[in-house]
């Protein structure tokens, strides 16, 4: 190689360096790296492709064309595929060649496209950066239908400058979408942070995360104790929600698949060693959201879905404690005041013995005092219902004895209860003997509890006078049981008529425990 060339060769090399190091904005950045390689190497066409996937590829940038591959706004160069492109996308395009023939302009001369310009053959470089491919570099010029060895290493140069400048830019760009992705992280944690209703919580985060991150869909799921538990949300399949939320427990990790034209991603949200349930997300297939970014959302999940439980626990406790402070003050005050009452009443009944009508009047005043009294003492049990640490039969059979009835009991089966369902049975069971003995006229109850995996259910019954439901069904007492069972997803049925006593069976499925 002459002089003059190797010093021309180092202009050009100098020239496209200090064009690369001009501009982040890398379809502008090519657009002008090609204007002043034409320019210096005295070229009159060229283009370059970009392809990050097979089967699919861009123009990126183009000088010089011929008018037969400008019409219809470049139509022949954002369709069909060609040698070099095939080539390329086979792997077989490793280093600069000569092009024979250009098939976008074969096709142009035979479909009468317009002037080529004399334009007939392109030398080809792939743009690289080490092992990574991102394109091709086409030049040309009219009657130009081979490239000597200097200029092909040339091209070589500069479409390895080319690839380097592109692979630059990617980083940036990646590092610049992922400073993007953690502020919106650092919005979703914000956001989570205010979601304290557990029974809510799903619907609210999901409808969040959705909405940040510009996901096409999000559903959450909190876990119970199998897959089965889980709904299906409309945008996927039940199938490829099962078998995608399955393979990212098994993976611990977030798995990506393709559902229609989205993407999905399943994130499962980890509580130690458990899986306390998944993120489900679709999004553009065009979508690159970090895998760490995933796993922070999961972590930022999982602890606001904890605050929430625990949340809805100290709410409980502070209900639980002001019902155990009012048990208390009724004991000590209205409880002790009615019981001097009755005391009172009863000893002025034996003072005035011998006038009938004083003595009628303090009977009738004791009676209405002790009927205050058990009534106040119920309603101190429905407050803070002693003895369920002992089961719920043991419960409804001391509670039964406060009313002055016995409880005949009978139980079937061994499984733990989750403590909603064993508080909801009691306060049903509750209800069911406060009506056997305030409407039922009799003082002997059955009660009859079956325990399973599945579910529990409590059988309430007494020989009363029984009455019709329909009349009566929407008391505050009988709605009361239906809607506390409707709440955990059970049911109460009550089977009663006129002298055929009331049967209360209560239902609840215990699947998954708490």
């Amino acid at each position: 190689m002459s002089s003059e060339l190797r010093e021309n060769e180092l202009t050009t090399l100098k020239v496209i360096a200090e064009t690369l190091n001009r501009s982040n904005d890398l379809h502008a950045m090519l657009s002008v790296v090609l204007d002043r390689l034409l320019e210096i190497t005295g070229l009159s066409a060229g283009w370059i492709f970009l392809s990050e996937s097979k089967g699919e590829y861009v123009c990126s940038a183009d000088s010089g064309l011929p008018p037969a591959l400008e019409i219809e706004e470049k139509k022949p160069m954002r369709e069909g595929v060609c040698w070099c492109i095939e080539k390329f996308w086979s792997g077989r395009l490793t280093s600069a060649v000569n092009i024979m023939e250009c098939k976008r302009l074969e096709d142009s001369i035979s479909l009468k496209r317009g002037d080529t310009k004399g334009i007939t053959h392109h030398a080809t470089v792939p743009l690289k950066a080490g092992e990574e491919t991102f394109g091709l570099l086409n030049v040309a010029a009219p009657g130009k239908i081979k490239f000597t060895e200097e200029e092909l290493a040339l091209l070589s140069s500069v479409a390895f400058q080319i690839g380097t400048a592109i692979k630059r830019m990617k980083l940036y760009e990646a590092q610049q979408h992922r400073a993007e992705e953690f502020v919106r992280l650092d919005v979703a944690s914000r956001e989570l942070k205010k979601l304290n209703d557990i029974d809510t919580f799903p619907e609210q985060a999901a409808h969040k995360i959705k909405a940040i991150f510009g996901f096409t869909f999000a559903a959450l799921y909190i876990k119970t104790n199998t897959a089965e538990s889980l709904s299906v949300i409309p945008e996927a399949g039940e199938e490829f929600t099962r078998e995608i939320l399955t393979e990212a427990e098994k993976k611990r990790d977030v798995v990506f698949t393709e559902e229609a034209d989205q993407k999905v991603a399943a994130i499962p949200l980890l509580s130690g060693e458990e899986t306390a349930g998944f993120l489900l997300a679709g999004m553009d297939r065009s979508c690159k959201i970090p895998g760490e970014i995933f796993s922070a959302l999961a972590g930022h999940l999982t602890l606001a879905m904890e605050n929430a439980k625990l949340h809805k626990m100290r709410e409980e406790i502070s209900v639980m404690e002001e019902r155990n402070r009012l048990a208390r003050d009724l004991h000590d005050s209205v409880t002790q005041t009615l019981f001097s009452l009755s005391l009172t009443a009863k000893g002025a009944k034996n003072i005035y013995k011998h006038e009938a009508e004083i003595k009628e009047t303090f009977e009738v005043l004791q009676q209405m005092a002790q009927t205050a009294l058990a009534e106040m003492r119920s309603l101190i049990w429905q407050l803070k219902p002693p003895g369920l640490e002992d089961g719920v039969i043991a419960a409804l059979k001391k509670y039964g004895r406060n009313l002055g009835m016995q409880v005949h009991a009978h139980v079937e089966g061994v499984a733990p209860i989750p403590e909603k369902v064993e508080e909801a049975l009691w306060r049903i069971g509750q209800e069911a003997l406060n009506n056997a003995c305030k409407h039922g006229d009799t003082s002997n109850v059955f009660a009859d509890l079956k325990l399973t995996k599945e579910n529990v259910r409590l059988i309430v019954k007494d020989n009363g006078r029984g009455f019709n439901p329909e009349k009566k069904f929407r008391s505050a007492g009988l709605s009361g049981m239906i809607e506390r069972a409707e709440e955990l997803h059970g049911i109460v049925k009550i089977n009663s008529g006129p002298g055929i006593g009331t049967k209360v069976i209560a239902e609840f499925p215990v699947k998954g425990g708490m």
